[in-house]
């Protein structure tokens, strides 16, 4: 059980090496959140696409992850308007970029649950599957990491901080590792039901937050950005698979 779960830490931990590179450059300029952004979404996507929905699918069928799907994506919309509420109208440009970097933050919280459970259930198929599932995670954990920090750079929250929060997201996965052992025995729908959520989540705010605001910057950039990220999650798919 040791094991499994120093895996999973790792991997999330990834997540404020991606947010160090952001914050270890003098400057965050307009390109590189467009390209950061795009590449989240592009990476988030292609998870959705090709992991948690088919996993959801197989284990409990489409009626329970669409349900769940949507009641994702509603969670954060509810979440998204009292935030607005809370922070006022005439904010600017900075608390825009800060609005999208803590939501995208919120996003991968939710999508880190159900990675750390996909390593707990890799590693009761086998040790090296879930060494495997936790190295592909920890890659595509740097660009998430980065995709938070960009915006929340831009907009001036302090490093510090920014470091922080990402520490804290990527104690997310491990978190759903031990979720995995402990509910393994309640049966798939459960497992389901957190897919989906994350799913919805993750779709919402790609499409509300994350591609609309790099096709903003650069539409160029945020299509070649979206490209690399589904390319990158679908070449380490393609090494899980070998």
């Amino acid at each position: 059980m040791a094991h499994v779960v120093l895996s999973s830490l790792l991997a999330g931990l990834f997540t404020p090496v991606g947010a160090w590179f952001i914050l270890s450059r003098r400057r965050v300029s307009p390109a590189t959140l467009s390209f950061t952004l795009a590449l989240a979404s592009g990476v988030m996507v292609t998870v959705v696409a090709t992991e948690l929905v088919p996993t959801g699918l197989r284990l409990a069928g489409g009626p329970t992850l669409l349900a769940a799907g949507v009641a994702g994506a509603l969670l954060l919309a509810l979440l998204r308007g009292a935030a607005a509420e809370w922070q006022g109208s005439g904010a600017g440009e900075p608390s825009r970029l800060r609005f999208v970097g803590w939501f995208i933050a919120i996003a991968i919280a939710l999508h880190d649950i159900p990675e750390g459970m996909a390593i707990g259930a890799g590693d009761a198929v086998g040790r090296s599957l879930g060494i495997v599932i936790a190295f592909a995670i920890a890659l595509h954990n740097i660009p998430e990491g980065m995709s938070i920090a960009a915006p929340l750079a831009l907009a001036g929250e302090p490093r510090r901080r920014i470091l922080l929060a990402t520490a804290a997201i990527g104690l997310v996965t491990p978190l759903g590792t031990l979720l995995s052992l402990a509910i393994g025995h309640l049966g798939p729908e459960w497992s389901a039901m957190v897919l989906g959520l994350a799913s919805g989540a993750m779709v919402y705010v790609v499409g509300r937050d994350t591609l609309p605001e790099s096709l903003a910057a650069s539409r160029p950039i945020a299509l070649a950005g979206t490209a690399a990220g589904a390319a990158l999650m679908l070449a380490l798919a393609a090494v899980h698979g070998l």
